[in-house]
């Protein structure tokens, strides 16, 4: 008897452990959860924030185009948010973006192209997070037959994106 009695304990002793490691497991994986859930999307945010610039961009490249008299290409400046000794803004960077004859940035109407835009509006690596960003041309006449509509289209790989319609200029918000 007393051998069936060492033997239950034994038992009960690794009955016990594994439920312990049962337990203990089943806690990790439920907090991982929720944390993870918790967390915001830092792609889809950051995407959110470059679609806001690159609307920003292209509209002033659009008003400086209007007020410089419908030139074919004209000189982005980007200024830090900050003053020099002298009380001056501090322009950190130009670029030229070619524009359309509507006053729109413009390029090849392919997936290179739309790239370009994203370089000459943006001046950024196509790349968010360690994650590439890729560009796509939607043909406007295939997509709808109207060639206004046409437009890019600015993605991570799986997900978020936001289009750019070459033709108006108009930056349609991040979808995904």
């Amino acid at each position: 008897m007393h051998k069936n009695q060492a033997a239950e304990e034994r038992n009960r002793s690794v009955l016990v452990n594994i439920s312990v490691v049962v337990v203990f497991v089943s806690l990790m994986l439920a907090f991982i959860l929720y944390f993870e859930q918790g967390r915001p999307n830092l792609r889809l945010t950051t995407l959110q924030t470059l679609a806001i610039s690159f609307s920003t961009s292209v509209n002033n490249a659009h008003w400086q185009w209007q007020g410089e008299g419908r030139p074919p290409i004209v000189i982005l400046s980007t200024f830090a948010p900050r003053l020099d000794d002298q009380k001056v803004l501090v322009e950190t960077d130009k670029h030229p973006v070619f524009m359309s004859d509507t006053g729109w940035p413009k390029a090849d109407p392919s997936g290179k192209g739309c790239a370009q835009i994203w370089n000459m509006v943006l001046n950024l690596p196509l790349e968010i997070d360690g994650f590439r960003v890729f560009t796509e041309f939607y043909d406007g006449v295939k997509l709808s037959g109207n060639s206004l509509d046409s437009r890019c289209r600015f993605r991570l790989s799986t997900g978020p994106y936001f289009e750019y319609k070459v033709f108006t200029g108009e930056v349609l918000r991040v979808q995904g």
